[in-house]
């Protein structure tokens, strides 16, 4: 197994060269608007359906694989876009590369599944959730062959990565914050109570019952209106409560407060949703990512996108973050990965912000489905 970090792999040389090369981009020229333009929607729609190629990209600029984390977040949004068979047709991809390689990898080619910067913990939960999803909407969920696959691929993660009757192992650093080493992060072990309890809707039989684990989460990570980042620190999780309320993890009263907490601290103003609410210890921050420190202080609007999809499912009022990330798009005409407080791209030496996030298009058409045609 590829654990980081920064693996020396050819997508590793590969990718740092058109991360720098577009970063400068996107320095000099600035964001080029989406073909198309027009209205919020219709760029969204463009985004995704510009990037739906034999895999779905990313991005338009440097992120060039497909993540599972990545699509799986575009997935609800995408439905309406993209359809039933090109979304069950990635599943099958990179369920059927995975049950080669014998574990999910962070990222996809047409060709082959890879690491990058390293091994992730949340990779095969969001392709349960993917699977989880198709099922709900079409009655069909994954066949035989590749439900044998996943229950493969779910025993293998269970024994290798799972303590004995607790948590994510601390060994498992990698998650969706994929530049920062976060032991056992918080947001690891809900996307695992996520593909504990989701798994069970598409026939799959987990060793680790999930009450049981959920009931273990709470107590070792909630703090009574915030949840703690990782295993080895007190300090507040941002992005385990915005996923928390996504994936409705716990009852309304955790959940309001989680909601509280992040909205007193103003986290998702001017624009949701600055995705740290301090600086990482220097123990969990790589040689590399202090290259673009600034990136993990910015507001990741697909981050922003989640928390308002997670508020609209506790019923709370979304209009001002709704006003706040289209302004965003309008401004710069495209769906834009990270931005400064002042509404301008996040842009660094070695990665600027990407244009034509896949994942952020997605939460954006989520959270004005209902308006839709």
């Amino acid at each position: 197994m590829i654990v980081g970090p920064y693996d020396l792999t050819p997508e590793l040389f590969y990718t740092v060269v058109v991360q720098t090369v577009d970063s400068w981009r996107v320095i000099i020229r600035g964001v080029e608007r989406a073909p198309g333009g027009g209205t919020p929607v219709s760029i969204a729609e463009g985004v995704l359906r510009r990037n739906a190629g034999p895999v779905l990209r990313a991005g338009h600029g440097h992120f060039w694989p497909m993540w599972p984390s990545d699509f799986a977040k575009a997935f609800a949004g995408a439905w309406g876009v993209l359809g039933e068979e090109y979304l069950r047709g990635q599943a099958a991809l990179m369920t059927a590369e995975s049950a080669r390689l014998g574990r999910v990898t962070s990222c996809f080619r047409p060709g082959r599944g890879f690491d990058m910067p390293w091994w992730r913990g949340d990779n095969l939960p969001w392709l349960v959730w993917c699977w989880a999803e198709v099922k709900e909407r079409t009655g069909r969920g994954p066949d035989a062959g590749q439900l044998a696959a996943l229950q493969g691929l779910l025993d293998s993660y269970e024994g290798k990565h799972l303590e004995h009757g607790g948590l994510v192992s601390r060994r498992v650093t990698g998650d969706w914050v994929d530049t920062i080493r976060r032991p056992s992060s918080t947001y690891n072990n809900l996307c695992v109570l996520m593909m504990l309890r989701r798994g069970a809707d598409i026939g799959l039989k987990p060793k680790t019952d999930a009450e049981a684990f959920a009931a273990r989460l709470l107590a070792d990570r909630w703090r009574g209106d915030f949840f703690r980042d990782h295993a080895d620190t007190e300090a507040m999780s941002v992005d385990a409560a915005v996923v928390a309320l996504y994936l409705r993890s716990f009852g309304p009263e955790i959940l309001n407060k989680a909601a509280d907490r992040l909205a007193a601290e103003k986290l998702d103003e001017p624009w949701p949703m600055r995705c740290a609410a301090g600086e990482y210890d220097p123990a969990t921050v790589p040689w590399v990512t202090r290259l673009a420190g600034g990136y993990h202080r910015a507001h990741w609007l697909h981050l922003g996108l989640m928390w308002l999809n997670g508020l609209k499912k506790l019923g709370r009022d979304t209009a001002k973050g709704r006003a706040a990330v289209e302004a965003l798009i309008a401004r710069h005409g495209h769906v834009l990965e990270a931005v400064n407080a002042d509404g301008t791209p996040y842009t660094s030496f070695f990665i600027s912000c990407e244009r034509g996030l896949s994942m952020a298009a997605g939460q954006y058409l989520e959270l004005i489905e209902a308006e839709r045609p």
